[in-house]
């Protein structure tokens, strides 16, 4: 059920973020919203618990430099790219991490997800279909010039890394006794301060956050409750012992459907019809491979 709500959160912030990226810099825009985030973040404060193992410290920051970097490839995608073409490739990382295990841990992949990789691969080829210029190499021609797609295939092994680590030290079976309410809270302190740094170092710090905020106005509030709220809910679905990691992903993935549809028809979006189908195959995929 958690997974379920953090499909619904995730659909309207990937909407509302896409809105606000029309007319915003990327890591302006993902500094501010890291900021506010930040801010909001104190309010897991309330149930945090910092009397875990110093040990997890390096974990910790880890995840918070590859969750940074990953937010920032997959901001610049998203403001460049479709949103019903962005949003059905963040469907991928679970193929990533079959493969991963595959090629890193010697794990061997089944005949049921090798079928989803494919159908996974299909519903990507479907994603660059143009139908006024098509023909069988088009898909792929397209994908291999287009760096924003790089850029998505970028963030999606980024956070694959970083999920992997979260997963680990969170788990109550590794008496860690690291809280998903303090694990929130760092995690989004450490995010903000990281990409502050770097808004200050490429471009004009402070300054831009006071832009980001003059330019994003009031949605910038539900553009972070959003995001916030269906992160940690992904966090609690996964940090629940007995929980099905991939059944949540499965879950939580079927945002991508929503974001398509809903996303693509405000945004009056070429070939929906196609990346609609395309989503579909990606999320019937991402089944097969869990």
């Amino acid at each position: 059920m958690l997974a379920l709500y953090a499909a619904a959160f995730a659909t309207f912030s990937t909407i509302i973020h896409k809105k606000l990226l029309f007319h915003e810099h990327a890591l302006e825009f993902v500094t501010t919203l890291a900021i506010t985030n930040a801010i909001f973040g104190f309010g897991f404060l309330i149930k945090s618990d910092f009397a875990f193992s110093p040990s997890i410290w390096p974990y910790i920051i880890t995840i918070a430099i590859v969750n940074t970097f990953a937010v920032i490839y997959l901001t610049k995608a998203f403001k460049h790219l479709e949103i019903s073409v962005a949003s059905p490739l963040m469907g991928f990382e679970p193929a990533v991490l079959v493969i991963f295990a595959f090629l890193f841990l010697r794990e061997t992949i089944t005949n049921q997800q090798a079928w989803g990789l494919l159908l996974t691969i299909f519903g990507g080829y479907l994603l660059e279909i143009k139908r006024e210029k098509f023909d069988f190499f088009q898909p792929i021609k397209d994908s291999i010039k287009s760096k924003y797609i790089h850029y998505m295939f970028i963030a999606i092994l980024l956070y694959s890394s970083s999920s992997t680590i979260t997963r680990y030290i969170i788990n109550p079976e590794r008496n860690f006794n690291l809280n998903p309410y303090t694990y929130a809270f760092l995690i989004n302190i450490f995010m903000a301060s990281i990409l502050l740094l770097i808004l200050s170092l490429k471009f004009d710090g402070i300054e831009g956050v006071k832009n980001g905020i003059k330019n994003m106005g009031w949605l910038l509030l539900p553009a972070s409750f959003f995001s916030i709220i269906q992160g940690f809910l992904t966090l609690l679905a996964i940090a629940v012992p007995a929980a099905n990691v991939g059944l949540v992903i499965v879950v939580k993935r079927t945002s991508i459907f929503f974001e398509t549809l809903i996303g693509g028809k405000l945004f009056h979006e070429q070939n929906l019809f196609f990346k609609i189908i395309a989503s579909i195959i990606i999320i019937l995929g991402i089944y097969l491979i869990i």
